[in-house]
């Protein structure tokens, strides 16, 4: 799917504003009227002419507009003389003999022709009976390729409305933006058809096609009118369009619901080669999901770009920064309708995913940075998309789902067909709801990473037939030095028969204490039990009821069920951030500074479910705690955030770089890895390329000896003085040794002339 979301999915690039490099800040597109014909397959070459009705913000003696690959003939004006024009790259350059006064109004037409610019995705595309325009590219930055059909000022933040004039063979169908206003046959085997888009659009989204298509056509019946809804299929597709769009109409229903009236003529799709690009009334479409099935891929191809009729059609990102305003709301739209057609649990599931696994693959990929300071390679990517969308599904738990749907119909409003910065998102919202979102904002959007939250410690009182309960929060953050203020997060408190009791509860600062009162006394607290808040914390939720294994691959952790005499209800919260230190570690110990695990066991019956704790030398896992090969891995343990860690009895698999540790029989608390280092409790004492491997280290009980190779002969442990304290005999690749009787300390263990050091705990 993340191959699709980058690739195919949507792809509104952005440039930066040319408003900025400084093309088109001197004037006002008001509107285009595009003329296109003599279109040629073989030489991809096209013949046309636009006119450019424009205000002049200033005093001006030329005009700058964008176009690509296409070489001008002529610039004409009735309303002032063109002195003489150029072109450079991609910058056409128009000098008038009089000075524009500022607010003056005039119209431009230039005639031009040539071959046609396209990439990999974006830009002119043909084949032999199709010809589109994608408005966005891959490659190209700036990523607008309005400017490679027709002279315009190639930015989001300049608006205009369109007549498009398309003069193509007769036997074909086109299908362009806005409503086709009338088809003119020519009487020389062409035709040429009038489109108009009355609504103000950014020139990436104006489009056309045209080729051997046929019309499907239905009707929704909206909010306010009854709306067309258009799908130009190619002819083995059509008897594949119903099924294939079955859900449209309530997809529609739900957003216009959830965002208000559908803003444009019609919800048209067009069957096209490369994937899917929200042109206004136009949606390019991949011709493979045209297939007749209703699948979550196919819908949640149609229910985003459906969105973004509301997401960055008729609102659009001030800056490409801000791409985060377009596609991650739009992510978050072809999630959110699920709610309505397949219910909250579908949602929940699909965005839980989503969630885990932004925490996995957005940073470490992409690097850490804000959602709203995004680069021009990084447009498309996972966190505008992804994070952008659990951002968003954070916003709306963070309000309230009742307060989140009425602010979104106010903010579409607010910014019809305008330009909206992630500043002005966060004032109108707190405009909207009387709640300061300064904090929000900078926690989530400005600031890179996440934060993370956790149940430092708790105690409860009995206040007669209630229950007071005092919590100790804390809050931290994976990718940033950041502590928020304005905190909102829910809570699930749990009693000893597993009955539940969500609250929200507020707070500032890195630690806080809240107080609840309840009806009941809880064994447990779950922090965000219904995942509605997307911080760095990847959590799971098992009842085991038979002997079993349940892997969470996300979480690096694997349960073991050995024996269950009834169920046992296992929550596991694996946080990325280090956890917080009571006192003082011991001398020669680190603590993992990325990653730590909350477990909560709660219990009916007896059972023994043992705990398998992965570790891995990577930069993703653990190359923060395991920066020496002689160092010795080990899992701490404590009751909770108000204890000190302690040592716990565990077993290893593995070597310094990766393996599992299991500790039997798991309790409930908190766990974390951590690393005794060389001089306290060192893997190897002479050889780091030893053929012998020796497990745990520290250990407590037993030490398990491995050998590379068949030996047979003598092992000896001898003390730090060199007095030898046990001494026994080997025949074969494996030995079992009992160290419980040794006192604590370091010793040293010697075979087949090689000799290694371990620590006793």
């Amino acid at each position: 799917m993340k191959y699709v979301l980058s690739l195919l999915l949507t792809v509104c690039f952005f440039s930066f504003s040319a408003k900025s490099n400084g093309i088109g800040k001197d004037i006002d597109v008001n509107h285009y009227e595009i003329h296109l014909k003599d279109f040629n397959s073989v030489e991809k070459s096209i013949v046309a002419s636009t006119t450019i009705t424009l205000t002049a913000l200033n005093d001006i003696e030329k005009i700058e507009l964008n176009l690509r690959s296409l070489t001008v003939t002529s610039v004409v004006s009735e309303e002032i003389n063109v002195k003489d024009f150029s072109q450079n790259e991609d910058i056409l350059t128009i000098n008038l003999s009089s000075t524009l006064s500022k607010d003056s109004k005039i119209s431009l037409t230039i005639y031009y022709e040539g071959k046609t610019f396209n990439e990999k995705w974006g830009g002119i595309h043909w084949s032999t009976d199709y010809v589109y325009n994608l408005g966005v590219g891959f490659d190209s930055q700036p990523h607008n390729l309005g400017k490679t059909w027709f002279p315009c000022i190639d930015n989001f933040s300049d608006k205009a409305s369109y007549d498009l004039y398309l003069t193509i063979p007769e036997t074909m169908t086109s299908a362009c933006g806005g409503l086709l206003s009338e088809s003119t046959n020519n009487n020389d085997g062409t035709k040429t058809d009038h489109w108009v888009v009355n609504q103000e659009i950014s020139t990436y989204l104006m489009s056309f096609a045209f080729g051997d298509f046929v019309l499907w056509e239905d009707t929704y019946q909206g909010i306010e009118r009854e709306i067309p809804i258009h799908v130009y299929a190619k002819p083995n597709q059509i008897d594949k369009v119903a099924g294939t769009f079955v859900n449209t109409k309530e997809i529609a229903a739900f957003y216009e619901d959830k965002f208000g009236p559908y803003p444009f003529n019609r919800i048209g799709y067009v069957s096209t080669n490369l994937g899917c690009m929200e042109h206004v009334d136009n949606i390019a479409f991949a011709s493979s999901l045209i297939n007749g099935k209703s699948t979550f891929d196919n819908e949640s191809f149609i229910a985003h770009e459906m969105s973004h009729a509301w997401f960055g059609n008729k609102v659009t990102c001030a800056t490409d920064g801000d791409m985060w305003l377009n596609e991650g709301f739009a992510t978050f739209s072809n999630y959110y309708y699920l709610t309505e057609l397949y219910g909250e649990d579908v949602y929940n599931e699909y965005m839980n995913n989503l969630i885990n696994n932004i925490i996995m693959s957005c940073h470490t990929k992409e690097g850490w940075i804000p959602l709203n300071d995004m680069s021009l390679d990084l447009t498309y990517g996972t966190t505008v998309y992804d994070k952008g969308a659990i951002v968003v599904h954070t916003l709306m738990n963070y309000l309230g789902k009742e307060t989140f749907d009425a602010v979104m119909k106010q903010y579409i409003e607010k910014f019809a067909f305008k330009t909206v910065s992630s500043e002005e998102l966060r004032d109108a919202i707190s405009e909207f709801t009387n709640i300061d979102m300064t904090d929000f904002f900078d926690t989530w959007v400005f600031t890179p990473g996440s934060p993370v939250y956790s149940v430092n410690s708790f105690s409860s009182k009995e206040n007669g037939d209630k229950y007071d309960i005092e919590i100790e929060m804390n809050q931290r953050h994976r990718g940033a030095n950041h502590t928020g203020n304005s905190i909102r997060y829910e809570l699930t408190f749990v009693d000893k028969d597993w009955n539940m009791q969500s609250e929200m509860i507020e707070w500032d600062n890195t630690n806080a204490i809240i107080t609840k009162t309840l009806d009941f006394e809880p064994i447990a607290i779950f922090c965000d039990y219904n995942n509605k808040f997307a911080d760095a914390c990847h959590s799971y939720n098992y009842i085991a009821n038979k002997t079993g294994n349940k892997e969470f691959k996300d979480a690096r952790i694997k349960l073991v069920a050995k024996e269950i005499s009834d169920s046992t209800l296992l929550r596991v919260e694996h946080r990325w951030v280090g956890a917080n230190i009571v006192g003082k570690l011991s001398e020669g110990l680190t603590i993992s500074p990325s990653r730590y695990w909350t477990i909560h066991r709660l219990d009916k019956g007896k059972s023994i479910i043992n705990c398998e704790f992965q570790y891995q030398n990577t930069e993703t896992y653990d190359a923060e705690l395991l920066t020496s090969p002689n160092d010795s891995i080990v899992v701490m343990y404590r009751k909770d955030g108000a204890h000190q860690w302690e040592s716990v009895d565990f077993s290893i698999k593995g070597n310094g770089n990766a393996g599992i540790i299991t500790v039997e029989n798991i309790q409930s608390g908190d766990y974390v890895l951590g690393a005794w280092d060389e001089e306290h409790a060192g893997l190897k004492e002479i050889n780091n390329n030893s053929s012998i491997n020796i497990y745990p280290n520290p250990t407590k009980d037993y030490l398990n000896l491995e050998l590379n190779n068949e030996t047979k002969g003598n092992v000896i442990i001898s003390n730090q003085l060199g007095q030898v304290v046990k001494e026994m005999n080997i025949d074969g690749k494996e030995l079992l040794i009992d160290v419980e009787d040794l006192t604590s300390g370091v010793y040293f263990i010697n075979v087949s002339n090689q000799k290694m050091k371990f620590l006793k705990k």
